[in-house]
């Protein structure tokens, strides 16, 4: 059953970006009045095609990436040469079908000559041999190739990617992004119209299960008075209160006693917890002292559920330092002064010390990606109310702090950080996992973050890449400055064999994601 979720999710997330994409594509293209011969979403052959009236659309059997073929792009558009033989059809007295197979036609031809692209604006026509004669014949702009399963319109120079303004040429370009970036918007839109902004009160709005708020019996709806003794009057309170590791009083409005709540610290610049939910007896263990009860992300195959660390050894400011660790709290508080890099972990067990080196995030890549050092969590979530001004200004922040992660992603891929390397990519395997868990924690999660994959892929098309959107911008921002012509064959070498760097990359990704899998 998860895998079924995952698949429609994964075709979900990945169809509506893609086409969302290549729509924007078409659109400008269509407004330059280039030709534009299909519009596919996927790769691979055809489940579905059906034809219009210049260009097809189509459906392809690889839910991953797709294309808008139009003129110009490859190397030639002509289909006949000089001395092959060809049906011709006619309409008004000019040719319309030009016949590359044993099919119907009103004449055939022994081609001598033929101008079909006309770079200079000049009459289309097609000469050659007709019953010993060489005859010539005009041919409608509207003309098509008839193959034997295929037509294709034929492609004057005027129709050409090539032929367009600068403009015209890079907002063509520009426009699959920019839709991208649109598509979030409005998925950001929708998520905040639905879900609301955040009430600043001391009224409980939901009540996470399984976690130690729920355990305690705190249900939604519940007010909090006080914390420790503390008066709790809005939900920043509550966090100024709740900022370290310890038992907690919380006195609730209309009920006499005091609950005892032990909070879950989540430490995920180390990536283990001190939180552990049974899947078999459905009980959850909030784990005192140093204990262990999730490890995750870089420490997942490192510690396992009841290890106790009992020291830190690390480097500080060129000074190598020893810890006793006696409790989470002095897990934090030894990670304030360590900015990530390899950790000298000791713990104990089933009795047995053991030592092991262990990476731990910077702090500059969390921050980077909104995720903080650790958090404190005991189970509650405000009120949720619609607000207008959220709901209009969310979607450009939502987009906004999106384009910043792939940013910085990008950056520390390339140098800002030793943490971030090819390996932490992932492509559609992990793809298809992550979308999965979104998919389970409801839609508006899902929509979240399709809207997040959507920024993703907006940016990374915009990167200089030759076979990249970015790419194409450069040879035809190259060619405005100079005034000269990149040789198609040139542009197409370049994009072929970086396209071709580009699926190595998708393989060798793809590989790291199965690997995580096991």
């Amino acid at each position: 059953m998860d895998f079924i979720i995952n698949l429609l999710a994964f075709v979900f997330a990945l169809g509506i970006i893609v086409s969302i994409h290549e729509l924007g594509h078409l659109i400008m293209a269509k407004r330059a009045g280039m030709l534009c011969y299909e519009y596919s979403i996927g790769l691979g052959p055809a489940i579905y095609k059906r034809k219009g009236k210049e260009t097809d659309f189509a459906i392809r059997a690889i839910p991953i990436g797709g294309y808008v073929s139009i003129a110009g792009e490859q190397m030639s558009t002509e289909m006949i040469k000089k001395g092959q033989t060809i049906g011709l059809n006619f309409k008004d007295g000019k040719v319309i079908e030009m016949v590359l197979y044993k099919g119907e036609f009103e004449k055939e031809i022994q081609v001598v000559d033929f101008e079909i692209y006309a770079p200079n604006d000049e009459p289309l026509f097609i000469a050659g041999y007709v019953e010993g004669k060489i005859e010539n014949y005009p041919i409608s702009e509207e003309a098509i190739y008839k193959l034997p399963k295929q037509e294709m319109k034929i492609a004057p120079y005027k129709r050409c990617f090539e032929s367009k303004t600068y403009l015209e040429k890079l907002l063509t370009l520009l426009a699959g992004p920019v839709m991208n970036f649109i598509l979030a918007i409005l998925l950001f839109f929708l998520v905040a119209s639905f879900t609301g902004a955040p009430v600043n009160s001391n009224k409980i709005g939901g009540v996470m299960t399984n976690n130690p708020a729920n355990i305690a019996g705190i249900e939604k709806g519940d007010i909090i008075e006080s914390i420790d003794g503390n008066e709790v009057t809005n939900w920043e309170d509550i966090g100024k209160y709740i900022i370290k590791e310890k038992s907690y009083d919380i006195k609730l409005a209309g009920k006499s006693e005091v609950i005892k709540i032990n909070p879950r610290i989540d430490i995920t610049q180390l990536g283990i917890s001190n939180y552990y939910f049974d899947e078999e007896t459905k009980e959850v263990t909030i784990y005192q002292d140093a204990i262990i009860g999730t490890s995750y992300g870089l420490a997942e195959d490192i510690f396992k559920n009841g290890d106790q660390i009992t020291k830190f050894k690390y480097e500080y400011k060129n000074i190598t330092l020893e810890e006793d660790v006696n409790s989470f709290q002095d897990i934090i508080d030894n990670l304030d002064s360590f900015d990530g890099g390899t950790l000298e972990v000791t713990f104990l067990r089933d009795g047995k010390e053991e030592t092991k080196t262990i990476t731990v995030w910077e702090k500059q890549v969390l921050k980077s990606q909104g995720v903080t050092a650790y958090d404190l969590i005991i189970g509650i979530t405000p009120v949720y109310k619609y607000n207008f001004v959220h709901t209009i200004t969310y979607p450009f922040k939502q987009t906004f702090n999106s384009f910043y992660q792939v940013l910085m992603v990008l950056k520390f891929l390339f140098g800002g950080s030793k943490q971030v390397g090819i390996k932490q990519l992932s492509g559609p395997v992990g793809i298809f996992n992550i979308v999965g868990l979104f998919a389970r924690e409801g839609v508006l999660s899902l929509l979240s973050f399709i809207g997040f994959l959507s920024v993703n892929i907006g940016v990374l098309n915009l990167l200089p890449i030759p076979a990249l959107d970015g790419g194409r911008i450069v040879f035809i921002s190259i060619e405005g400055v100079t005034r000269k012509k990149i040789p198609r064959k040139t542009e197409n070498l370049i994009n072929n064999v970086f396209f071709i760097l580009l699926m190595l990359l998708f393989v060798y990704v793809t590989f790291n994601d199965i690997l995580r899998l096991f």
